[in-house]
């Protein structure tokens, strides 16, 4: 998790600018994954094979997260993932989902 919360993390729902943005900018999209999505390595493994572009595998894993977990898919819940110490994406946490 994140060294320091932020207080300033926006509320509600990323929309699909937001996760293109993430995915054009995530490098290690199999390990954000892991943290959004239980039991993610089925889906993270058909992602990966149906997709020759690393930002499109990226967006691809977003978007099933989202629409897997609908209104519970948040900002805050994207910047946790993202603060996790596997991902360590501090950077890309404040980028997208802080105001």
């Amino acid at each position: 998790m994140c060294r320091v919360l932020s207080l300033a993390v926006k509320e509600g729902v990323p929309v699909n600018d937001d996760l293109e943005g993430l995915a054009n900018d995530i490098i290690e999209w199999k390990k954000l994954g892991r943290r959004l999505m239980e039991n993610a390595d089925a889906v993270l493994y058909a992602i990966d094979k149906r997709n020759d572009e690393e930002n499109e595998k990226a967006y691809k894993m977003l978007s099933k997260w989202k629409r897997a977990e609908g209104s519970c898919a948040t900002f805050r819940v994207l910047h946790d993932a993202l603060c996790h110490d596997f991902v360590n994406r501090r950077d890309l946490a404040e980028k997208y989902c802080e105001m």
